[in-house]
């Protein structure tokens, strides 16, 4: 009985905190749906189906469902396009710099997206994009009808912006596939087609289809790149962009703001992901059919690709152009010039570093960098933390409601990233009505709250895979020499998983970086970080310099890919550390 009590003692800390973290995430996920039962703000007397019965709106049925589903449906047929034969030859066949070009696909995940629809918009705009001008010159035409400000194109631009995370997402299949079987069809005169459709693909089933249940996932959440491709007006409407122009309306003169339509679309948002977590799970209770069994035989072994090295080769340089080295030639060559132009030796003549020295003033200062460094800092930590206190709760002791709470924090990735914006800032308003002292929504801590909440699942995926590498009995040992519970811990078990811990809290900075969708929808006057200043410069006109820190912006996060990889090995020994969790 003394032991049992103790046991219950030393997990104290971590049960309360885990159940803190767990309630936010609860009542964040309860507070949406209440909203789409609202009248107007929480506490106020009143309920309603309205917003509900507006669903049913020809608007609704007939343009922004059928174009949120375009546009999730084909960036997930555009990313299995390139993902899935990326992962296959820079895994499984012996091409010449498939280091080189692994490091190249991680760097491209940080790359903000809407950075890349802003270099696509340069090349492929019937107004001022440089291909279309130079097309039309060539032709003798007034204008070429090509452009990317369409759904198609924008399908097209998030497919190639989410390959890179169904391409570490499969990675891990596809290196755990045991080459015997391989050799066992060459043995049997399958040749090479036969074996990767007979054999290999079948047993990789499951990584692709949560791969693709995942990139539908987030293309139907994403909000900054149909905005930013719809001209930022609700020209192009999908769910995402409904959300957040529900709150923030495009035009001035729109004065109310509908907060229970916003819940609605924000429902609507999460009930696909809740669809395909359901199917993934499904797949996963058959998860003996895919089963490798290897051994101590266990040898993995490159595929030589023979002719089609080249072919193979082609098509790892192509996606890396497509995807970033022409939007980034793009905006560097914009970020030097005073308005985009086709190069020339006018356009020569006229470069210069002005846009670099203008954007930061332009952004408001060093508070920008000052508040960004901090959102990084603080997120890092704080989920790194929160992880930590979770897994161990789930991993390392047996309350009958372990499962249930990392379901709770797994079901968080189900949910929008703005549907989490959207219930902080209601709360953060109607905290600054009773309490006017107190405003949330003003400071960095709302975004920062946002971030960690959003990112604890993809958190708790790797902590939980480090922790179970750890055996039980180091700890017992050292509570039998009478070490507490933090002690073992911080002495004991952090210096055997802290590679995880750092490699996770690095790249989920890197993420924060990066995004823009929350910080944009959650930005006060005293809370800009770099992504917005960059967003706000482009919507206001101001293109050239936009681009000169939207470099700046890749650069630094680029060095800091290369700082990641160099504390995990120099390598990516673990892809899906890299590429958020689907599922597992």
């Amino acid at each position: 009985m003394e032991r049992l009590e103790r046991i219950s003692r030393v997990n104290l800390l971590p049960l309360s905190i885990s159940g803190l973290v767990l309630v936010w995430l609860l009542g964040l996920i309860l507070f949406v749906v209440y909203m789409t039962f609202v009248p107007g703000l929480p506490m106020e007397p009143g309920f309603t189906l309205s917003h509900w019965r507006n669903i049913f709106r020809p608007y609704v049925l007939q343009e922004v469902i059928p174009n949120t589903a375009i546009v999730g449906v084909g960036s997930v047929l555009v990313a299995l396009f390139f993902g899935c034969p990326l992962a296959w030859i820079l895994n499984r066949t012996a091409i010449p710099f498939r280091d080189t070009f692994v490091t190249l696909m991680a760097i491209s995940v940080v790359v903000p997206g809407f950075v890349k629809a802003m270099g696509w918009m340069m090349l492929l705009n019937e107004r001022i994009g440089l291909i279309n001008k130079a097309l039309a010159g060539l032709l003798g035409w007034e204008s070429v009808p090509l452009g990317v400000n369409n759904l198609y194109g924008t399908a097209w631009l998030m497919g190639l912006m989410l390959t890179p995370t169904l391409f570490f997402l499969i990675s891990g299949p596809i290196r755990a596939l045991d080459p015997a079987f391989e050799e066992a069809a060459s043995v049997a005169r399958a040749n090479r087609w036969q074996t990767v459709l007979r054999i290999s693909l079948p047993l990789i089933w499951p990584g692709i289809l949560g791969g693709a249940i995942y990139i539908f996932m987030t293309a139907i959440s994403i909000f900054e790149v149909p905005a930013l491709l719809g001209g930022m007006g609700g020209q192009m409407p999908v769910l995402a962009t409904e959300l957040f122009y529900e709150i923030h309306p495009p035009s001035q003169t729109a004065l109310e703001i509908k907060y229970g339509a916003a819940g609605v679309y924000g429902a609507l948002m999460a009930a696909p992901s809740f669809i395909g977590m359901y199917f993934y799970y499904r797949g996963l209770r058959q998860a003996r059919r895919y089963e490798v069994i290897t051994g101590k035989g266990y040898r993995p072994r490159l595929m030589d690709a023979g002719r089609f090295r080249a072919l193979a080769l082609g098509f790892v340089v192509l996606y890396l152009v497509l995807a970033v080295a022409l939007p980034m030639l793009v905006l560097v060559w914009a970020s030097l010039l005073p308005y985009l132009q086709l190069p020339s030796p006018e356009a020569f003549s006229k470069l210069s570093l002005s846009n670099y020295r203008k954007f930061l003033p332009a952004m408001g200062g060093a508070v920008v960098i000052r508040n960004t460094a901090l959102l990084m800092a603080s997120v890092a930590i704080s989920v790194i933390v929160l992880s930590f206190m979770v897994s161990w709760v789930v991993v390392r002791t047996r309350y009958r409601l372990r499962f249930a709470m990392d379901g709770v924090v797994l079901l968080s990735h189900a949910i929008p990233s703005l549907a989490f914006a959207f219930a902080l800032f209601v709360v953060g308003l109607m905290l600054s009505r009773w309490f006017p002292a107190f405003s949330l929504s003003d400071g960095l801590g709302i975004i920062v709250v946002a971030h960690v909440l959003h990112r604890l699942a993809y958190g708790t995926r790797i902590t939980n895979a480090a922790l179970l590498q750890v055996h039980h009995e180091l700890e017992e040992c050292a509570r039998v020499c009478g070490a507490r519970t933090f002690s073992t811990m911080w002495r004991v078990v952090i210096p055997l998983v802290r590679p995880s811990l750092v490699f996770a809290g690095l790249w989920t900075a890197l993420l924060s970086f990066s995004e823009v969708s929350m910080a944009l929808f959650l930005t006060s006057t005293n809370n800009k970080v770099l992504s917005v200043g960059i967003w706000s410069l482009w919507a206001t006109g101001y293109g050239g310099i936009a681009a000169a820190a939207a470099v700046v912006v890749v650069t630094i996060m680029s060095l800091l890919v290369f700082v990641a990889l160099a504390l995990s090995g120099g390598r990516i020994t673990l892809p899906q550390m890299v590429a958020p969790h689907v599922g597992r």
